[in-house]
């Protein structure tokens, strides 16, 4: 505690800033923002950054507190045939701003402890921290975070003499809806100045989750498929089941069953419930999603690979209605690119609603309006997310 101290005096000795406007976090807190704001530490798996990246203030982030912007992942597997598949890619953060490689990252690479000397020695004038992130889960009632480790975390921060602004992401809530996510963006957007700006991003981000409401509203109950979100995790594989199945009371069901109308096959409830591959076939569900879960997860590796022959006879793999989501390194709550996912899940339900609009190519659009880059680094953040197979099975 004593060095914390010292710390402490050294940037409240070397940050002697005026401050010229007080926003609202998520707490109901009032926050004092600096009047030359330029050096930004967030606790975040992405979602911040993704914001900051539209908004024009990216490079104002001087320290980070997720390791997923700083690795090179790589994943592998060996298909039943003897091929190795191998699935290289970055968070679409690090692909943007390799820079943020550079910058100090005051968490642990299990990312799990912050080290509070490393963000009391970046000097950030404001801390951004998002509550629900892998990072950071905290009171997350979806991930089984601690409050009272959130709690201990804010008072360590705010010890330090640091504003500090809190975002509670949709997977802090008990109840599994996005629109939350609204009021994340509108903080950040207050931070910079730029709320009206800060707003249209929502309002573009969930104009797909409309669309999609819109096209799936009238769909009776005896059509709708049944969906399992299923993370081929080898953690379960080590367990004796056969991956981990979200349950009714997640944000992803919801996206299943009140955006895109169909309905979660997977009748439990909490996340990363580990299935045998005899309660998978119990529910036999007419369709797979298969997201980012400790590793990225394609359709092929359902369909080949050895330790999951013996799912073959799942309705979904017969009729090959398994689709790979968007590759998202910790992942545990909805960032920026989340409607991406929502259009595959639909897509994927329903098919035939959904014929004229091709994800590969909706990708593309949405990186330009989101991130503003071109359509060049726009079919590179594509295939970073490991979206090829969009291309290849013109899906």
């Amino acid at each position: 505690m004593q060095k914390l101290f010292k710390l402490f005096v050294f940037a409240l000795l070397s940050a002697i800033t005026t401050y010229a406007h007080t926003i609202t976090d998520m707490r109901g807190k009032q926050i004092e923002i600096p009047e030359k704001l330029e050096r930004v530490a967030t606790i975040s798996d992405g979602f911040i950054e993704g914001v900051m990246t539209h908004l024009g203030v990216i490079d104002k982030v001087n320290a980070i507190g997720s390791w997923s912007m700083k690795r090179d992942y790589k994943y592998t597997f060996e298909s039943i045939d003897g091929k190795t598949y191998t699935a290289r890619g970055w968070h679409t953060m690090k692909y943007l701003h390799p820079w943020l490689d550079n910058l100090p990252c005051f968490n642990s690479p299990q990312g799990n402890i912050i080290n509070y000397e490393t963000l009391a020695k970046a000097n950030p004038q404001i801390v951004i921290l998002r509550v629900g992130d892998c990072t950071v889960s905290g009171g997350s009632y979806f991930r089984g975070g601690d409050p009272k480790a959130l709690e201990k975390t804010i008072a360590m921060i705010e010890s330090l003499g640091i504003p500090l602004v809190v975002l509670y992401s949709p997977t802090y809530y008990g109840k599994a809806e996005l629109s939350t996510m609204q009021e994340e963006i509108r903080v950040i957007g207050d931070i910079f100045k730029q709320r009206e700006k800060a707003l249209k991003l929502y309002d573009y981000l969930h104009s797909t989750e409309l669309l999609v409401r819109n096209r799936t509203k009238n769909i009776q109950d005896k059509d709708k498929p049944n969906v399992l979100y299923f993370g081929l995790n080898s953690v379960a594989r080590k367990q004796g089941g056969s991956g981990m199945a979200s349950g009714i009371t997640t944000p992803e069901s919801h996206i299943i069953e009140n955006i895109t109308n169909a309905k979660n096959a997977f009748r439990g409830k909490g996340n990363n419930i580990i299935l045998s591959g005899e309660q998978v076939y119990a529910i036999d569900p007419d369709i797979i999603l298969l997201p980012t879960q400790n590793g990225y997860h394609p359709a092929s590796e359902l369909l080949s690979a050895p330790y999951y022959q013996n799912l073959q006879e799942l309705k979904a793999i017969k009729n090959k209605r398994v689709y790979a989501l968007p590759w998202s390194p910790m992942n545990c709550s909805r960032r920026v690119e989340y409607p991406l996912d929502i259009l595959i899940i639909a897509k994927a339900s329903y098919p035939h609603l959904f014929e004229d609009i091709k994800v590969h190519t909706f990708a593309l659009k949405f990186y330009q309006d989101v991130y503003h880059v071109d359509e060049n680094t726009a079919k590179i953040l594509r295939s970073e997310q490991l979206l090829d197979w969009t291309i290849d099975n013109d899906f």
